[in-house]
C-alpha cells in the first residue's frame, strides 16, 4: 500500500483496511474499559492537561462518538489508534466503551500511532524524534522509508533523530518546549556537551531568539571564540628540552601571569625514587 503523502489523509484513508470492512463500513463492539491497554509504541508521552479535561467533559455528555481501534492481545485488546479517547473515558467514570477489532503488525501500530498524533501536532519534538526512531532501530526502516510511510522529507526526519544527540537538559527543554527545534539544531553544532548546556542557559536568561542563538554559536564556534592554548617560547622549550633529558622522562613547565607549574612525569614507584634521588641529591 503506497503512504506518500500520508499527513494529507486521514487514518481511515491510510489504514482503511484496519478501520473498515470488507462493506466499506465500520462495525463495532463494545467491551470493559478494564479490558484495554495502551499501545507499547504510542510515541506521546506528555498529555496536556487541559485538552485532556475537555475531552473528558465532552465525553460525559456525548459519549465517545469515534470507537477505539484495538488488537487482541494475551489479557484483553491493545490500542492501536484512540489512547487519548481511552484515557478520558477512564477519567469519566465510564465502564465500557466501542471498540473496532483489527488485525496489525507491531509496525502497523508504530506506525499509525506516530502518524495520527503528527496529524493532531500532539507530539513535542523529542517524542517525535524518538518515535522516528523506534522505526529505524526496531523495524529497520531507512529514512527514506520512515519518509515515504509518514509522509515527511527524509531531511526533516534526519534533523529530528539528530535531536537526540542533545544532553539530557536540552532534550528537556525541547520537550517542555521552552526551546525550539531550531535553538537544538544551534545547540548540535558546538563541539562539546558542556558547550551545549551553557549556551543553553544563555538561551532560557537572555530569551534569545533562533537567529540570535544561530550567531552565539557561530562566535562561539569561530576561532576566536575559543580558548586558543598557549604557545610556549623558544627559552622555555629549551628548558623543557634540557630537564627532559636530564631526568630522562618527560617534563612540561605551564606558565601563568602568576608562577606556573612544573610537571616531571614518572612510571613506576622505582621511577619515582630514581628521579627523587637526583633532584634531592647534594
Amino acid at each position: 500500500m503506497s503512504k506518500k503523502n500520508a499527513l494529507g489523509k486521514g487514518l481511515g484513508a491510510i489504514f482503511s483496511d484496519l478501520v473498515d470492512d470488507d462493506s466499506g463500513n465500520p462495525t463495532f463492539s463494545m467491551c470493559g474499559i478494564e479490558e484495554l491497554s495502551p499501545n507499547r509504541f504510542q510515541p506521546r508521552k506528555v498529555f496536556d492537561g487541559d485538552e485532556e479535561k475537555s475531552l473528558v467533559a465532552s465525553i460525559k455528555k456525548n459519549g465517545i462518538i469515534q470507537p477505539i481501534i484495538v488488537r487482541k492481545s494475551n489479557s484483553g485488546y491493545e490500542i492501536i489508534a484512540g489512547e487519548r479517547r481511552w484515557r478520558a473515558a477512564q477519567a469519566a467514570g465510564m465502564k465500557d466503551v466501542p471498540i473496532i477489532i483489527r488485525d496489525a503488525e507491531d509496525i502497523d501500530i508504530a506506525e499509525i500511532s506516530l502518524i495520527e498524533n503528527i496529524q493532531r501536532e500532539e507530539l513535542n519534538p523529542v517524542e517525535e524524534a524518538e518515535a522516528y526512531q523506534t522505526l529505524a532501530s526496531k523495524f529497520r526502516l531507512s529514512q527514506e522509508e520512515i519518509s515515504s510511510r509518514v509522509g515527511k522529507d527524509r531531511t526533516t526526519i534526519a534533523n529530528f533523530m539528530r535531536l537526540l544527540r542533545l544532553p539530557p537538559a536540552a532534550k528537556e527543554a525541547l520537550a517542555r518546549k521552552t526551546i525550539s527545534t531550531g535553538h537544538g539544531r544551534s545547540l548540535l553544532s558546538l563541539d562539546s556537551k558542556d558547550q551545549q548546556i551553557a549556551t543553553l542557559k544563555e538561551i532560557h536568561r537572555k530569551k534569545l531568539s533562533v537567529r540570535e542563538t544561530e550567531r552565539l554559536v557561530k562566535r562561539l564556534s569561530s576561532p576566536e571564540g575559543k580558548k586558543k592554548k598557549p604557545v610556549k617560547s623558544n627559552n622555555l622549550l629549551e628548558i623543557e628540552r634540557r630537564l627532559s633529558r636530564k631526568f630522562m622522562t618527560k617534563v612540561n613547565i605551564r606558565q601563568s601571569k602568576r608562577g606556573g607549574t612544573l610537571e616531571i612525569r614518572f612510571l613506576s614507584n622505582e621511577d619515582l625514587d630514581r628521579l627523587l634521588n637526583i633532584i634531592i641529591k647534594e
